[in-house]
């Protein structure tokens, strides 16, 4: 059963599934089929995502056999961004609550991921705007990518660090960049590398991405331990940001 992990629920195949939805629900809001996006020129574009944020309340409830259901909506979310809202239930029952909030992008280089910036798609998707709690998401990712422009995070607040080689075999997408789900599953392997062994199910992580590597880049990871689980930072070659993550587990009793 694909959805289910070492510990419980995937949170690797939540991702991927969340994601495909997300696409799908863009593509239906253009008027396309496919979930396929270019610019005006017809260069190819891609609905990356600037935020994820997921919460589960009952993380314990989904099981192997079980009715495992994702529901989602879409938003928009200020000039640019599109944003869903995914409801996870297993055998009727709300386990939790995912957002993704993303932003079309393209390269100025052709098969150069640090060539990324952001791009308008050649058509427009109006869905509705989106409730309070998915803008303070996508509010919250605002804040902290001007924050490390500014220089105001400062990594020695993270003294652990370890280092990990991204395969493109797995952890790239078709389109040649670092998938999203990718991130999550780099920072965990990091964490087990340093020895945090007793890790429970995750009942939070919230993610900002804030770039991409080459295949081939080494990825630095520094984090922190907190009470109830870490916080963590991802940093291609030169000390260039691509991640924060803040993830909370919850312990056996």
């Amino acid at each position: 059963m694909a959805e289910m992990g070492y510990r419980g629920l995937s949170e690797q195949w939540l991702k991927r599934r969340a994601g495909d939805m997300h696409w799908q629900l863009i593509a239906r809001a253009m008027g396309q089929r496919d979930a396929v996006f270019t610019c005006s020129d017809g260069e190819p574009l891609y609905a990356a995502f600037c935020a994820t944020s997921v919460k589960l309340a009952r993380p314990e409830l989904p099981r192997l056999g079980g009715q495992l259901t994702l529901s989602s909506d879409l938003y928009r979310v200020g000039h640019g961004r599109l944003s869903s809202r995914i409801t996870i239930t297993a055998d009727g029952v709300e386990v939790g609550r995912m957002v993704l909030v993303s932003t079309f992008v393209g390269r100025t280089e052709p098969g150069v991921n640090r060539s990324v910036v952001r791009r308008s798609p050649r058509a427009l998707a109006m869905p509705p705007e989106a409730p309070l709690a998915i803008r303070r998401v996508a509010e919250h990712s605002s804040v902290l990518a001007r924050d490390i422009r500014n220089q105001v995070f400062m990594r020695a607040s993270m003294p652990e660090r370890q280092r990990v080689l991204p395969c493109p075999g797995t952890d790239f997408n078709a389109a040649g960049l670092l998938y999203f789900p990718s991130y999550s599953a780099l920072a965990d392997r990091a964490l087990f590398q340093a020895g945090e062994t007793h890790i429970g199910m995750v009942s939070s992580r919230h993610v900002v991405y804030l770039g991409n590597v080459e295949p081939g880049e080494w990825t630095d990871i520094s984090f922190r331990r907190l009470k109830w689980g870490h916080d963590v930072a991802l940093f291609g070659a030169d000390e260039r940001p691509l991640a924060l993550m803040r993830v909370r587990f919850r312990h056996d009793r």
